[in-house]
Protein backbone atom coordinates (compact mmCIF):
# COMPACT_ATOMS: atom_id res chain seq x y z
CA UNK A 1 0.00 0.00 0.00
CA UNK A 2 1.29 3.46 -0.92
CA UNK A 3 1.29 6.09 1.82
CA UNK A 4 -0.51 9.28 0.86
CA UNK A 5 0.62 12.70 2.02
CA UNK A 6 -1.43 13.87 4.96
CA UNK A 7 -4.03 16.52 4.47
CA UNK A 8 -5.10 18.74 7.39
CA UNK A 9 -8.78 18.04 6.74
CA UNK A 10 -8.27 14.27 6.82
CA UNK A 11 -7.03 14.40 10.41
CA UNK A 12 -10.63 14.75 11.59
CA UNK A 13 -11.67 11.78 9.51
CA UNK A 14 -13.80 11.56 6.40
CA UNK A 15 -16.89 12.86 8.22
CA UNK A 16 -15.03 16.09 9.02
CA UNK A 17 -14.63 16.83 5.34
CA UNK A 18 -18.37 16.94 4.74
CA UNK A 19 -19.44 18.89 7.85
CA UNK A 20 -19.75 22.23 6.12
CA UNK A 21 -18.85 22.32 2.45
CA UNK A 22 -19.60 25.41 0.40
CA UNK A 23 -19.81 25.56 -3.40
CA UNK A 24 -16.96 27.53 -4.98
CA UNK A 25 -17.51 27.14 -8.70
CA UNK A 26 -17.67 24.96 -11.75
CA UNK A 27 -15.04 24.32 -14.41
CA UNK A 28 -15.99 23.03 -17.85
CA UNK A 29 -12.94 21.15 -19.06
CA UNK A 30 -12.50 19.46 -22.43
CA UNK A 31 -14.52 16.33 -21.68
CA UNK A 32 -16.39 16.96 -18.47
CA UNK A 33 -17.46 19.41 -15.82
CA UNK A 34 -15.83 19.69 -12.39
CA UNK A 35 -17.72 20.98 -9.35
CA UNK A 36 -15.49 22.55 -6.70
CA UNK A 37 -16.38 22.98 -3.02
CA UNK A 38 -14.53 24.45 -0.02
CA UNK A 39 -14.42 22.52 3.25
CA UNK A 40 -14.72 24.04 6.71
CA UNK A 41 -10.98 23.39 7.09
CA UNK A 42 -10.20 25.48 4.01
CA UNK A 43 -9.30 22.64 1.65
CA UNK A 44 -11.14 21.85 -1.56
CA UNK A 45 -13.28 18.96 -2.80
CA UNK A 46 -13.45 18.44 -6.54
CA UNK A 47 -16.23 16.26 -7.93
CA UNK A 48 -16.42 14.93 -11.48
CA UNK A 49 -19.05 12.62 -12.97
CA UNK A 50 -18.25 8.93 -13.15
CA UNK A 51 -19.13 6.76 -16.11
CA UNK A 52 -20.31 4.06 -13.69
CA UNK A 53 -23.77 5.49 -13.13
CA UNK A 54 -25.86 8.61 -13.46
CA UNK A 55 -25.47 9.45 -9.77
CA UNK A 56 -21.83 8.38 -9.35
CA UNK A 57 -18.99 10.86 -8.90
CA UNK A 58 -15.25 10.83 -8.42
CA UNK A 59 -14.06 12.99 -5.54
CA UNK A 60 -10.61 14.48 -5.05
CA UNK A 61 -9.49 16.27 -1.89
CA UNK A 62 -7.05 19.11 -2.64
CA UNK A 63 -5.23 20.86 0.19
CA UNK A 64 -5.31 24.65 0.21
CA UNK A 65 -1.51 24.59 0.60
CA UNK A 66 -1.16 22.80 -2.75
CA UNK A 67 -3.48 25.29 -4.42
CA UNK A 68 -1.47 28.23 -3.03
CA UNK A 69 1.81 26.65 -4.18
CA UNK A 70 0.38 26.24 -7.68
CA UNK A 71 -0.85 29.86 -7.68
CA UNK A 72 2.67 31.06 -6.88
CA UNK A 73 4.24 28.74 -9.47
CA UNK A 74 1.93 30.07 -12.19
CA UNK A 75 3.71 33.41 -12.35
CA UNK A 76 2.53 35.85 -15.02
CA UNK A 77 2.83 33.58 -18.04
CA UNK A 78 0.41 30.86 -19.07
CA UNK A 79 1.25 27.39 -17.79
CA UNK A 80 0.34 23.82 -18.64
CA UNK A 81 0.58 20.71 -16.50
CA UNK A 82 3.67 19.82 -18.52
CA UNK A 83 5.44 23.08 -17.76
CA UNK A 84 4.57 22.82 -14.06
CA UNK A 85 5.83 19.22 -13.93
CA UNK A 86 9.32 20.69 -14.36
CA UNK A 87 8.95 23.24 -11.56
CA UNK A 88 11.08 22.16 -8.59
CA UNK A 89 8.98 24.27 -6.18
CA UNK A 90 6.16 21.76 -6.56
CA UNK A 91 8.13 18.67 -5.50
CA UNK A 92 7.52 19.04 -1.76
CA UNK A 93 3.97 20.41 -2.08
CA UNK A 94 2.77 17.51 -4.22
CA UNK A 95 4.49 14.83 -2.18
CA UNK A 96 4.85 12.31 -4.99
CA UNK A 97 7.43 11.32 -7.56
CA UNK A 98 4.95 9.29 -9.61
CA UNK A 99 4.57 11.26 -12.85
CA UNK A 100 0.94 10.31 -13.51
CA UNK A 101 -0.15 11.17 -9.96
CA UNK A 102 1.83 14.41 -10.07
CA UNK A 103 0.27 15.49 -13.38
CA UNK A 104 -3.22 14.66 -12.05
CA UNK A 105 -2.60 16.61 -8.81
CA UNK A 106 -1.39 19.63 -10.78
CA UNK A 107 -4.37 19.53 -13.14
CA UNK A 108 -6.94 19.23 -10.35
CA UNK A 109 -5.24 22.09 -8.48
CA UNK A 110 -5.39 24.24 -11.62
CA UNK A 111 -9.10 23.42 -11.95
CA UNK A 112 -9.55 24.70 -8.37
CA UNK A 113 -7.78 27.95 -9.30
CA UNK A 114 -10.06 28.30 -12.34
CA UNK A 115 -13.20 27.57 -10.30
CA UNK A 116 -12.24 30.17 -7.70
CA UNK A 117 -11.66 32.78 -10.41
CA UNK A 118 -7.91 33.01 -9.79
CA UNK A 119 -6.98 31.48 -13.16
CA UNK A 120 -8.37 31.40 -16.65
CA UNK A 121 -8.33 28.19 -18.68
CA UNK A 122 -8.05 28.05 -22.49
CA UNK A 123 -7.54 25.18 -24.90
CA UNK A 124 -4.62 25.85 -27.24
CA UNK A 125 -4.03 23.00 -29.66
CA UNK A 126 -3.69 19.85 -27.56
CA UNK A 127 -2.94 21.76 -24.35
CA UNK A 128 -4.97 23.37 -21.62
CA UNK A 129 -3.25 26.64 -20.77
CA UNK A 130 -3.93 28.31 -17.44
CA UNK A 131 -3.24 32.01 -16.94
CA UNK A 132 -3.29 33.80 -13.60
CA UNK A 133 -6.03 36.40 -13.28
CA UNK A 134 -4.90 39.62 -11.71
Amino acid sequence: MVARPSCPTMEGGIAGIFRAIMPVGTVQAVRQKYEVFRTAGGDYLVFSPSSRGSSSYHMTLVSSARVETLAVAMGKEGVTTGSLMKDSRLEKALGTRDKIAKRFDILIGLYVLAATGRAEMKKEGNNLVFTKRL
